[in-house]
């Protein structure tokens, strides 16, 4: 009786480059002319470059290339396909669709950025072995060396694009400080483990170490805490899991005193302990804020949350009354700055635990790893993890930036890829085999090119959108005095852009504000009633329109929008004011006084509750 042969697949180096260069070019791209230039593209890259890969799963999911009995890919299957089903579902449940598979403005982490990032972890640990390690440290340091020469031209005022930009100089390639420091840590932490046991040229370490310096002064210049402190942590487990590898009972010494490190370290964050001066920020107390409201969301929306990326939407209801007294009436939050908190928060249940299960499976599947292999190898995958630990640790404080977010995914993958050993490769020539085989390498690059075109039919309007809301800024709104020929120039002009399929429900408010300058004032409430008839619970829509009324003096009309903004924020103190001053401009006092006093009763220390009192006769 013949014996059934398990056929191994080889792991080919060109998939494996596929994956590490496509992470970096989405780190690395921005492009000046949108009006997002970060963001937006990033996941329009995420999206069709993930097409590519999710072309190639599927063929060899066809071609019976994942029937390999590796149970670990099969758990990764069953995690990642439990992750991106529900979060489908808790998108098709959301409230606003739009948001929901294509993210909220200017963070654009919906279903398509989550379910793209899930493909590259798949791909990245179906295609990344052992073999690999050298080519993922040489992406991880270059890509960490571009990022931070771009952060040093910064510093220094040298930045080739003039930013309008409110915070610290080096925000990199990410747009921020704080997602630059992060991941720019995650990277340093690969230099530190090349320059330590890589078995490269010692002048090749040399340049590196040098590197290294110049991207730790970087860090430290962008004021990016949590990325110092990243680095810390994952450049730390690697040096324990290294002194242990040298000597046991260092080892051993190295961990305890680890141990006590991180506990005074973690104690300092919270604003305790003798390291609280040198650790503690006061973002950490706002913080705090934005997990309390993302803890409320899940309690109230447990099993599929508020819906993919509507954090933004929801968090006036669920902040703390303490928060608005502390930081102001008008400014809030658009992600629960903690990726656990927000993923159950946004997503519910079972999306929070699949997300839980994979972070778990890469934990087990690093210790495996680190088993299985010895000497300079062992020290190699001991980097990845602790590269990984440091930006899970990052993510603790931070948000899913898609800079970022990219190769957290694509280091999850590679810590469970580089654990699995391949069974054997055996020949098979039969006639049957090879023409499927042939079949196979004819059509993949086909399948592939299928779905990134059938992606692009997506990207193509968003595409339109930012870079014709980005001209339209280029215009000044024209007046009565500038003629009429002029204004309907530019009224057809954002006319074309309002059709524009799939727009930005916020650019859409922007163009309203911009007919409404204009002159065109009937057209501008209606794109802002058709927001709000899409999102009901967009503020900002309901703002605009309660303030259009009022520079109309038509208050009775600004009422029920001020009504409504009060219901979607209790604390909102600001708001309630007007409300007052809209219920005096129609004379009746008897409410401009009820509204009064609600400010006094929740805020009777501000300049509202004194501006109740004499304007509202509270």
């Amino acid at each position: 009786m013949a014996t059934k042969t398990k056929i191994k697949v080889p792991v080919h180096k060109s998939d494996a480059r596929f994956v590490l260069t496509s992470a970096a070019i989405i780190t690395l791209f921005f492009f000046t002319s949108f009006r997002d230039p970060f963001n937006a593209p990033k996941l329009w890259l995420n999206i069709l470059l993930g097409a590519f890969l999710l072309g190639h799963l599927m063929m060899d999911l066809w071609a019976g290339k994942f029937a390999e009995g590796q149970r670990t890919l099969k758990v990764l299957t069953g995690l990642v396909a439990s992750f991106v089903g529900f979060m489908l579902i808790a998108a098709i449940a959301s409230d606003v669709k739009y948001i929901a598979f294509f993210g909220d403005n200017q963070r654009n982490t919906g279903w398509l950025d989550y379910f793209f990032l899930a493909i590259f972890l798949f791909s990245a640990a179906k295609h990344i072995r052992v073999h690999n390690l050298n080519l993922v440290y040489w992406f991880g340091i270059g890509v960490g060396a571009v990022m931070t020469e771009y952060g040093l031209l910064q510093h220094f005022g040298h930045d080739f694009v003039k930013w309008n930009n409110p915070y610290n100089s080096i925000i990199s390639t990410v747009g921020n400080p704080d997602f630059a420091g992060g991941i720019m840590a995650m990277f340093l932490t690969f230099s530190v483990v090349a320059v330590l046991v890589a078995p490269w040229k010692i002048w090749i370490r040399g340049l590196i170490a040098i590197q290294a310096v110049v991207s730790l002064l970087v860090i430290n210049w962008s004021k990016a805490l949590q990325g110092l402190l990243s680095f810390a942590l994952g450049t730390g487990v690697f040096v324990v899991i290294w002194i242990w590898q040298k000597n046991k009972r260092l080892g051993q010494v190295a961990t305890i005193g680890g141990f006590f490190v991180f506990v005074f370290a973690l104690a300092g964050i919270f604003q305790m302990g003798p390291l609280t001066k040198y650790i503690y920020k006061s973002s950490v107390s706002i913080r705090g804020f934005y997990w309390r409201a993302g803890s409320e969301m899940f309690i109230h929306h447990p099993w599929f949350g508020v819906g993919p990326d509507r954090y933004g939407a929801w968090f006036r209801t669920y902040r703390a009354d303490q928060y608005p007294l502390n930081y102001g009436y008008d400014i809030t939050s658009t992600a629960a700055h903690n990726v656990v908190i927000e993923i159950f928060a946004t997503c519910g249940i079972f999306v929070g635990l699949a997300y839980l299960g994979l972070l778990g499976l890469v934990v087990y599947r690093g210790i495996v790893a680190i088993k299985r292999n010895t000497g300079t190898t062992r020290l190699l995958v001991a980097g990845l993890l602790a590269a990984w630990i440091g930006y899970e640790s990052q993510s603790i404080v931070s948000i899913d930036n898609i800079g970022i977010a990219i190769w957290g995914w694509v280091l999850s993958g590679i810590v469970i890829g580089v654990s699995i050993v391949d069974l054997p490769e055996v020949a098979d020539r039969s006639a049957k085999k090879l023409k499927r085989q042939t079949s196979l390498a004819t059509f993949k690059p086909i399948i592939s090119g299928a779905f990134v075109l059938a992606f692009l039919f997506l990207v193509i309007p968003q595409y339109r959108g930012e870079s014709n809301t980005f001209r339209l800024t280029a215009y000044a709104v024209p007046t009565q005095a500038q003629g009429q020929a002029n204004r309907d120039a530019y009224h057809q002009l954002v006319v074309s852009d309002l059709a524009i399929p799939m727009l930005n429900p916020q650019y859409r408010l922007l163009m309203a504000s911009n007919l409404a300058q204009a002159g065109y004032v009937d057209e501008a409430f209606t794109q802002i009633n058709h927001e709000i008839k899409s999102d009901p619970r967009d503020y900002g829509a309901y703002g605009m329109e309660a303030s259009f009324y009022e520079q109309l003096h038509q208050y009775n009309k600004a009422i029920p929008a001020r009504l409504k903004m009060f219901e979607l924020d209790p604390w909102g103190a600001q708001n309630l004011l007007t409300l007052g001053q809209d219920y005096v401009a129609i004379g009746d006092k008897a409410s401009a006084k009820l509204y009064g006093q609600k400010i006094i009763a929740m805020a009777p220390k501000t300049t509202q509750a004194q501006q109740a009192k004499s304007v509202l006769g509270a």
